[in-house]
């Protein structure tokens, strides 16, 4: 017999509901810097046993969505710094590495400027502060890829711990296959 319609409603809502607790915890992580947060609700989760890797799996694709968020958002600050300084008749294709921006400071690129054609001082302090601009926020915005990253590399570890104990618990009889609880279905 098919699964009652309700109860596929209420799956879908309490993995909506996971999901948005999930998201919680991932912003709390960033405000903070850390994964205090995220420790927290991982050591009750593993605490409750094998029947919380789907919640766990839950947490970690939300972690995934979000760092891919911010890879893009890296991406569109590149973009946005790109069209900027085209505007202003620069061109970042000629440095030697245009996706990194790390290396770039301020003497080099007063430096590439010239190279560039610019003299105006009035354009080049225009420039450097695009470059100083967009370089403050790609940097914040990779410091949170980095603590996202590091997180995910928490809950796979978490979540291979919990594999083998379920299937530890599975090979001792306490959880038979095909025993249904409420995480894990």
């Amino acid at each position: 017999m098919p699964d009652d319609p309700l109860d596929v409603v209420l799956a879908m809502v309490e993995k909506a509901f996971m999901r948005l607790q999930a998201g919680d915890v991932v912003v709390a992580c960033l405000e903070q810097g850390n994964l205090a947060p995220m420790h927290k609700i991982v050591e009750d989760l593993v605490l409750a046993g094998p029947q919380s890797l789907g919640v766990l799996r839950e947490i970690q694709a939300e972690v995934g969505t979000r760092r891919s968020q911010f890879q893009d958002d890296i991406a569109g600050e590149f973009s946005k710094l790109e069209l900027s300084l085209a505007r202003h008749g620069i061109a970042l294709s000629g440095l030697p590495d245009r996706h990194s921006m790390r290396g770039l400071d301020a003497a080099g690129f007063l430096s590439y400027l010239h190279q560039q054609g610019i003299t105006d001082e009035h354009r080049q302090r225009e420039c450097m502060r695009l470059i100083h601009e967009a370089k403050e926020t790609m940097s914040a915005l990779a410091r949170q890829t980095l603590l996202l990253e590091e997180v995910e590399l928490y809950l796979d570890d978490w979540i291979g711990g919990v594999i083998y104990q379920s299937a530890r618990q599975m090979s001792s009889g306490s959880l038979l296959p095909g025993q249904k609880t409420r995480y894990w279905q």
